[in-house]
């Protein structure tokens, strides 16, 4: 009896798995590259890093934007990374050794659209990127937001998202 029960246990896990892929295979949608942003258009062919375009990413219940992620492959491409978007050495230090400490330090600004190396303030333009770099995963995402609200809404959600994360191991 409990032979008969485990294996139909298996196979719902089987069953669910099967639908999921398929699932997720269905939804699959690709982007053509002409469709994705001057940034990762720029950064893509970069062997030190992994460069990710995602089209509508969701935030929350209503909002939907297109980001590109870049993520360094290792710590000296991260602040090579760092240093071509015109992060202060000081900040540099200060967050790698944070990281060291145990610590998911993170940092928003506001960029030009398209360039996450030129920072700006809503002030001054009227077309802006927001730019998420969290130092602990290396990984720096562009967020194409159209208004400061929406650009508000993104960065107090990605830093509560990241501030929970939880990390095993201590680099």
């Amino acid at each position: 009896m409990r032979f008969i029960k485990w294996i139909v246990v298996f196979l719902g896990v089987v069953a669910f798995a099967t639908s999921v892929a398929a699932l997720c295979r269905a939804c699959d949608r690709r982007v053509v590259e002409s469709e994705c942003s001057e940034v990762y258009r720029r950064y893509k062919d970069r062997d030190n890093l992994s460069v990710a375009f995602v089209k509508d990413y969701r935030i929350g219940d209503s909002i939907t934007v297109d980001v590109t992620t870049i993520t360094a492959k290792d710590s000296v491409s991260w602040e090579q990374l760092l240093r071509e978007m015109n992060v202060k050495e000081g900040t540099i230090e200060t967050n790698h050794r944070l990281v060291r400490e145990g610590l998911n330090p993170a940092t928003t600004f506001l960029s030009l659209k398209g360039h996450p190396e030129i920072r700006r303030s809503v002030d001054t333009m009227s077309q802006f990127d927001l730019c998420f770099f969290a130092y602990r995963e290396k990984c720096i995402f562009i967020f194409d937001v159209e208004t400061e609200t929406q650009s508000d809404v993104i960065a107090n959600t990605k830093r509560k998202e990241h501030l929970t994360k939880k990390y095993i191991d201590n680099e």
